[in-house]
């Protein structure tokens, strides 16, 4: 019930301060006319779930689960751990490195949480061992996560 008072008194302001702007203009009857409609579709909009008794949809307030597309979910995880994976790549490149990186992880609300970093490491070095612990470190503290998530391979 309370969004659809809100929705009434927002739509009674907005209308009244463009009719006000608008006053003296040549669209002043076309802009006050459409405000008009948009005002009584505010009032009227929520009368049949008012008849049926469906007083929950009208409220702010919302209880109820929250229903997720998994494919969705699934691309939009995927597009943000690629772009993690393409920022860690910058900055290993920015320290000297030429690497290929794998972000995996889960997000859920606003929480990330890295499960998994996979570099690839191209090229050849004297002490491979020694690069592959600064990498780790560079990367857990870019990514701030734990070493121990991130597996480094020579390729």
């Amino acid at each position: 019930m309370t969004a659809w008072i809100l929705s009434i008194l927002g739509t009674g302001v907005i209308g009244a301060l463009i009719d006000h702007l608008t006053s003296g203009t040549k669209a002043h009857k076309a802009v006050k006319t459409a405000c008009i409609y948009a005002f009584v579709l505010a009032v009227i909009f929520p009368v049949p779930m008012i008849i049926s008794g469906n007083f929950e949809s009208l409220s702010c307030n919302f209880d109820g689960d929250v229903v997720y597309d998994d494919q969705i979910a699934d691309i939009t995880d995927d597009a943000y751990f690629s772009l993690v994976s393409e920022a860690l790549d910058t900055e290993l490149k920015n320290n000297g490195y030429d690497t290929k990186s794998e972000a995996e992880g889960t997000i859920y609300s606003s929480t990330v949480t890295l499960t998994r970093v996979n570099i690839f490491l191209y090229g050849e070095f004297a002490d491979s061992s020694s690069e592959i612990l600064r990498i780790k470190k560079l990367a857990s503290e870019y990514l701030d996560t734990s070493a121990e998530l991130i597996y480094v391979y020579l390729e």
